[in-house]
């Protein structure tokens, strides 16, 4: 007896994957700086004290150079203007006088001088020293404080860069469906 043999294969599909995929990379920032450090740029200006002691010195005596020139200048003109007036008076007394008999004119004259001086009432003046001048100046301090500049630039980007990679499907027959038949003689072929 003959037997029909049918063997069936079911198609078969593959299928290749690939996902998508989306590489984003930042960027790092970038820094910058300015650097000046700081500086104190200050400084102490010493105390100081300034004392002037000729009013009180030239009260007793101490002159400089100028005040001795103009006092004793005036008083020299003073006493050249005295001394002129006192000469022409004693030569008009000898004029007036000498010629006189028993008239002895230069005794009177040294007589008149010496007691002009003598009723001369001296008199003496009492007057304060004055105090010296003092002028203190204080210590200070001076400059000026430069605090610096410590500046840092940032640069960034403002987007990250980017790839993407689409996703892929490949779908492929991975094996044909088929009908196949055949026919044997008294007995059923199973794993042909």
């Amino acid at each position: 007896m003959e037997y029909l043999n049918i063997r069936l294969t079911q198609p078969m599909i593959g299928m290749h994957t690939r996902l998508g995929q989306l590489e984003a990379h930042a960027t790092p920032a970038r820094l910058h700086s300015e650097n000046r450090q700081a500086r104190s740029n200050v400084g102490i200006e010493q105390s100081s004290i300034s004392i002037n002691t000729y009013p009180s010195r030239h009260s007793y005596g101490f002159t400089n150079h100028a005040d001795f020139a103009k006092e004793h200048g005036e008083q020299g003109f003073s006493d050249l203007a005295k001394a002129t007036s006192g000469h022409t008076q004693e030569a008009w007394q000898y004029i007036d006088n000498a010629a006189r008999p028993g008239s002895n004119e230069p005794a009177a004259t040294y007589t008149r001088e010496v007691w002009s001086q003598l009723r001369k009432q001296r008199q003496l003046v009492a007057e304060l020293i004055p105090d010296p001048e003092i002028h203190g100046t204080p210590a200070r301090i001076v400059g000026d404080v430069d605090p610096g500049d410590v500046t840092v630039h940032i640069d960034t980007d403002a987007f990250a860069k980017t790839h993407f990679t689409p996703g892929q499907v490949e779908v492929y027959m991975k094996q044909k469906g088929e009908v196949r038949q055949w026919v044997t003689e008294g007995h059923y072929d199973r794993y042909a």
